[in-house]
């Protein structure tokens, strides 16, 4: 038995616990046994809507930490606790799945994921489209050569939504585009330039909205769209321009569009629940100590990529990234 458990009961770890409780009932050796929030009301919204008894509320995650019982944790605190509570709870023995990004500095990133090697554990990033049907179809073409000599690619993050208080949108929106870049190709980008604006809290660090350009081995460009400022319908769209052939994917939606020849055709896709099966992974990887998919090393590396960022934004030039 995986016993698991929940740190962190904001709006994502509500859908993380709603996941968590529909697996245990399609898996035998799966249970969510307790979720920790520094919340009461949280707590009490939680054991509501789920039907959970108090016995599995902990106002404090080291409850957590000491109970021999559990297995492993799903970490969904906010970004700067990131570090402090992964490391304590793999000092405690848990096997970890941490939401990007991983930590807020790339000397924290890495020494976590050494501190998760010497202990022997699990680490594994939040990554969540690594385990969208829809990206790896379009990996698979890669891999098969059927999308080649890759020009460039643009990738739209954008919505109108409230900034997450205290957030700026390089570190929280553009880990899911970087890793989605990586997955497909393998690659990290060598050098980016970025822009951005702080419009609604006018506060250097707290931007908005971000416009990069991300220089890729094999002379191929990505550019990258970041807005909580943007109306209309939200966007999560990754466009691939080859030497033949143009693909888009919706990402969220899970549909994939291929241009060429002056044709269009839809790729079938058989949508997958993305977040069960990141959470199967876990379970998977504590299991069979098989390579994850989101290693640390990854989660490191693309902490790497969201420093450099910032540091052509604040520099306003162009900033070398991996060997570069």
């Amino acid at each position: 038995m995986i016993n698991l458990a929940v740190i962190g009961a904001g709006y994502w770890g509500a859908k993380l616990i709603a996941e968590y409780i529909a697996l245990s009932k399609k898996r035998r050796d799966v249970r969510l046994v307790a979720i920790a929030d520094i919340s009461p009301e949280r707590l009490v919204g939680i054991s509501k809507k789920f039907s959970l008894p108090n016995s599995m509320l902990k106002k404090d995650y080291k409850e957590i930490l000491e109970d021999p019982k559990i297995t492993g944790v799903h970490i969904a605190t906010p970004n700067e606790t990131h570090y402090e509570v992964a490391r304590k709870a793999i000092s405690a023995g848990k096997h970890v799945l941490l939401e990007k990004p991983m930590c807020l500095s790339s000397r924290d990133a890495f020494r976590l994921a050494r501190h998760t090697e010497k202990n022997n554990l699990v680490l594994l990033v939040g990554h969540i489209f690594r385990f969208n049907n829809a990206i790896n179809k379009v990996k698979e073409l890669i891999e098969k050569k059927e999308i080649d000599e890759v020009r460039y690619i643009e990738l739209r993050w954008t919505a109108f939504v409230p900034p997450p208080p205290s957030r700026d949108i390089i570190f929280d929106l553009a880990p899911h585009p970087i890793d989605i870049v990586n997955h497909l190709f393998e690659e990290w980008p060598i050098k980016v330039y970025v822009s951005a604006r702080s419009y609604e809290r006018k506060k250097i660090g707290l931007e908005e909205v971000a416009f990069a350009t991300l220089e890729l081995p094999k002379d191929a460009l990505a550019s990258m769209v970041l807005s909580w400022i943007h109306h209309g319908p939200k966007q999560r769209t990754v466009t691939i321009v080859s030497e033949k052939n143009t693909i888009k994917i919706e990402a969220v939606k899970q549909m994939i569009k291929l241009y060429e020849n002056n044709q269009v055709r839809e790729i079938p896709i058989e949508r997958n629940n993305t977040i069960e099966s990141e959470v199967n992974h876990f379970v998977q990887r504590i299991k069979n100590n098989d390579p994850p998919i989101n290693s640390a090393l990854i989660g490191a590396l693309n902490v790497s990529v969201l420093e450099s960022m910032r540091k052509s934004l604040q520099q306003g030039k162009v900033t070398s990234i991996v060997g570069g």
